[in-house]
């Protein structure tokens, strides 16, 4: 099928942008427009499924502050073009479902990340979740005129400032160690095995978030995690891989759980290994933890420094 995000850029250029441009001239090349932020056709996922609600064919119009007064307007003339020019598909929206519609620039990041553009320092970018980061700078821009609303997403896509990454990686190597390289096994002794499932899938997360770090991509809402980490060129399809083997073996048995345990040591060998490879950690160990500890001692900024490091 057609994603939502296609046949939203398709309507932008052959019915919504030549519109706009006649019918508001001088404003035209102050705006910006695009399709980004919550819903998985913006991530480029949807499929029938998602069909059912939030979806269709809808785009943002994104504003500079001075023009804020132009808002309104906006909003009336779009909501008459969709009554002209019906798309195909026309964006349902359920009661909990994001709004797509007018605002400035600064108004939708903040929506997002708590700042009206980029973060201006390590303490301000912890604010929002990781996920939300990734919501920002997904979808596509269709057209800015000004190119403020591109310039601060490219900034967010630039990735975290280097000592904050840093800083995730020591927390994230401190967790998988401390879930399946050292508590599967004991809980897996104990047959506390609601517990066994829950290191389990933490460890999973944890390791997947790694690999985002290292590949210095946002890991994006928890339904998209696995999907994407697929599509990463530094350890997606190897862990990935990995992992799915995991989430397959579902037994409770002693040699399921030395498959698993495998599994778990041959995807912390190919982490350390990576963590070498980019010059984060000179730890020789598989052990994740010296790594942890290794990356902790690299960070520049004195107050993540001084953070625990499995604290982010």
């Amino acid at each position: 099928m057609t994603g939502a995000l296609e046949l939203s850029r398709s309507y932008w250029k052959n019915v919504a942008a030549p519109e706009l441009k006649a019918v508001f001239p001088a404003l035209f090349p102050r705006l910006a427009a695009g399709l980004c932020g919550n819903g998985s056709e913006c991530f480029g996922y949807d499929d029938e499924k998602s069909m059912d609600h939030d979806w269709g064919v809808d785009f943002f119009l994104w504003v500079t502050e001075a023009d804020r007064d132009a808002i309104p307007a906006l909003k009336r003339w779009k909501e008459e073009l969709f009554r002209r020019h019906p798309p195909e598909f026309t964006r349902t929206r359920s009661m909990h479902g994001a709004t797509i519609g007018v605002m400035t620039v600064g108004e939708f990041y903040y929506s997002l990340i708590g700042v009206p553009c980029v973060p201006e320092d390590v303490l301000q970018w912890r604010w929002a979740p990781e996920e939300n980061y990734a919501m920002v700078v997904n979808g596509e821009v269709f057209w800015d005129g000004t190119g403020e609303f591109s310039a601060v997403r490219q900034r967010l896509l630039d990735y975290y400032p280097e000592d904050l990454r840093r800083k995730k990686i020591a927390a994230r190597c401190m967790t998988i160690a401390q879930t399946g390289q050292y508590n599967f096994e004991r809980i897996s002794d104990r047959e506390d095995w609601v517990t066994v499932r829950i290191v389990l899938a933490k460890f999973a997360v944890e390791a997947m978030g790694l690999v985002y770090h290292l590949n210095k991509v946002y890991r994006p809402y928890y339904k998209w995690t696995w999907r994407r980490l697929q599509e990463l060129p530094i350890l997606g399809q190897e862990i990935s891989t990995l992992l799915l083997a995991m989430a397959e073996e579902g037994g409770l048995d002693e040699n399921s759980r030395w498959v698993q345990r495998e599994w778990i040591e041959r995807t912390c060998w190919l982490l350390a290994e990576e963590l070498r490879q980019q010059c984060l950690s000179d730890c020789e160990d598989w052990f994740l933890t010296g790594h942890g500890e290794a990356v902790q001692r690299t960070i520049r900024h004195e107050k993540l420094r001084s953070l625990p490091p499995q604290y982010e």
